[in-house]
């Protein structure tokens, strides 16, 4: 799945999640304390940080899906009639083996994909730019500020400390005064600061002063400027999307609520109404807040003015059951999102490199072989275990299995008893398809040989979701990640797998190392069957790669050798050229074998 696919997934259930995240906030609102409420919107900012998260979903179940699939349905089990039988290149093989099954990307969804990412970067950029003007206009409000210390403000210097002092703030908080504001701000990460209107002192009676004292101070005792800056942040990121706008600006509202009460808490219930009337006088000076800016302000706009009046009139002291109740309620608003979160992982930095840290590991030149193609070989010695690696870079580097994957696909299905080695029959359902070879019905080794997609397809879903998550983690199969849906998770999609770990699984699956049933292990060996050729019994599997600009980009053929007792695994892989095909990487695959065995 691409992440622009999986970004506007999240969007959807980040929305579901602010909608629920609203109705607790209705619901609760005279049940817990007015900061309980505040901190419900740190639930909000988890979910918008979780498609960011680098780690592997798990168990996203079927909502992934049936978004998916109103957004983009799923592939049909074609083919590209462009690819042909693998040759035979040794005078006694018997080729068992087709490489029909080339999978190719919806041209629609691809088209989509490049359109969404590029709008939703430049919209980045201009919001980006945005918040920048609005950086630039608070660091020009501040430089052209004079600061209010000691020497050149005692008087109001002192009743600032002593607010300070009555919030135990011992990190020294700048304070300015500036002619172009008209009603007090706060920000600052490294170097806090609140700037306040110039002459406010003079204008002002002791007591409002304190009171916009110890609300600015406040917001930085409870680190609302770190909010402010990542909000503005997730804003940027997620500047199409309208409920998240809405979400911030609700929250802002009961940022200030929340701080409103923590004042009275300060100064006492008694003084309510008095702080309530600096509010009002500063309702009248109109500062909006900033749409996308970092500050706290006392002001704001007379309608959120007015809701912080009736919040101050209905003031009631926080007690031990309204917290432990707002505890509760912040601990069901983090489960609802940690619930959701596998629909919210988008895996925005995805490990593609296998950290291969296998012993006895021999780089060799085959550049010849691939005559200026991409790709790589890995020829695993399992008696000696012993690897030759060409290209160790593009080795490890994960890709699309594409077929490859069938190997294991049938090797579950019999594991699940949904076939079994003697009966692995499919009726054909009579859809046309592309190749003849696919329009009959199909037993395990018949489709193996022929890549019938069809086959697979039909075993996967019998297998269902779960199932297959749980064996592909079993197995440790790339990044196991079928997120991209349940259909063509392998072609070209979300499921990645290097040719390091194409060859470690052959030998894993040659020794049974998860304890599977001896007779599975046997039919899918049988089924990979090819020929018995001059350096002894072949199987494999070979698999192509298409998307809508490119014909073939990714070419696979894997497998192993048997002679006598002696196993080699193989791994062949191609990438970005007209030629990467199955078939072309079986002929390198059985040129190199020649030469090195």
């Amino acid at each position: 799945m691409t992440f622009s696919f999986h970004f506007l997934l999240c969007n959807l259930v980040i929305t579901a999640v602010t909608g629920i995240l609203f109705l607790f906030r209705r619901l609760f609102k005279r049940s817990i304390t007015a900061r309980s409420r505040y901190h419900i919107w740190y639930v909000f900012i988890l979910a918008l940080l979780l498609p960011f998260v680098p780690y592997q979903a798990f168990g996203p179940g079927h909502l992934t899906e049936i978004l998916r699939g109103l957004l983009h349905p799923q592939a049909a089990a074609t083919a590209d009639p462009a690819s042909n039988t693998a040759p035979a290149l040794t005078a006694d093989a018997k080729i068992g083996l087709s490489d029909f099954a080339v999978s190719v990307d919806d041209s629609a969804f691809l088209t989509l994909n490049v359109i969404f990412h590029a709008v939703w970067i430049a919209g980045c950029g201009i919001t980006l730019l945005y918040f920048a003007c609005n950086m630039y206009q608070i660091h020009s409000i501040r430089k052209a500020a004079y600061p209010v210390t000691a020497e050149t403000e005692p008087e109001l210097y002192e009743r600032y400390r002593s607010c300070m002092e009555a919030l135990k703030i011992r990190r020294e908080v700048r304070l300015y005064a500036s002619c172009r504001i008209s009603s007090p701000v706060s920000y600052g990460l490294i170097l806090p600061t609140v700037i306040i209107p110039q002459d406010m002192d003079i204008l002002l009676p002791e007591d409002d002063l304190r009171f916009i004292f110890l609300h600015e101070l406040l917001h930085y005792r409870h680190k609302d400027t770190v909010i402010n800056y990542l909000s503005c942040a997730l804003r940027i990121i997620y500047w199409f999307n309208p409920f998240v706008w809405y979400g911030f600006h609700t929250m802002q509202k009961d940022r200030e609520i929340a701080c409103d009460h923590s004042v009275i808490q300060t100064v006492g219930k008694e003084s309510a109404v008095s702080y309530g009337l600096t509010l009002i006088r500063f309702a009248e000076t109109l500062q909006r807040n900033v749409s996308l800016s970092p500050l706290s302000l006392l002001g704001g706009e007379k309608s959120v003015i007015v809701q912080r009046m009736k919040e101050i009139a209905q003031y009631r002291a926080e007690t031990r059951a309204r917290k432990l109740k707002g505890i509760c309620i912040l601990m069901l608003a983090g489960l609802l999102v940690y619930s959701a979160s596998p629909l919210l992982t988008v895996y925005a930095f995805p490990d593609d490199t296998y950290h291969f840290s296998g012993e006895h590991v021999q780089e060799i030149d085959l550049s010849s072989y691939f005559e200026g193609k991409k790709g790589t070989f890995v020829l695993y010695d399992v008696t000696e275990d012993h690897y030759q690696i060409y290209d160790k870079e593009l080795s490890t580097t994960r890709v699309s299995p594409d077929s490859t994957f069938k190997i294991y696909s049938g090797l579950f299905a019999l594991e699940e008893g949904i076939i079994s080695p003697d009966a692995s029959g499919m009726t054909w359902d009579g859809t046309e398809y592309l190749f003849d070879a696919w329009n009959r019905d199909q037993t395990l080794r018949s489709a193996m040989q022929n890549s019938v997609n069809w086959y697979f397809q039909t075993l996967d879903r019998q297998n269902g979701y779960a199932a297959l998550n749980r064996f592909y983690r079993q197995i440790s199969y790339g990044n196991c990640d079928l997120t991209s849906g349940i259909g063509d998770y392998w072609s070209e999609a979300s499921l990645k797998i290097s040719p390091v770990e194409q060859v470690n699984l052959l030998a894993d699956l040659l020794h049974n190392k998860w304890d599977f049933q001896e007779e599975n292990i046997s039919a899918v060996k049988d089924a990979m069957f090819i020929s018995d050729t001059s350096l002894g019994t072949l199987y494999g599997k070979t698999g192509t790669g298409g998307s809508a600009i490119r014909e073939n980009v990714n070419g696979w053929f894997v497998g192993f050798l048997e002679d006598n007792g002696h196993i080699y695994c193989f791994a062949a892989n191609l990438q970005d050229s007209e030629d990467s095909t199955g078939s072309a990487a079986y002929e390198i695959t059985m040129n190199i074998l020649n030469t090195l065995l």
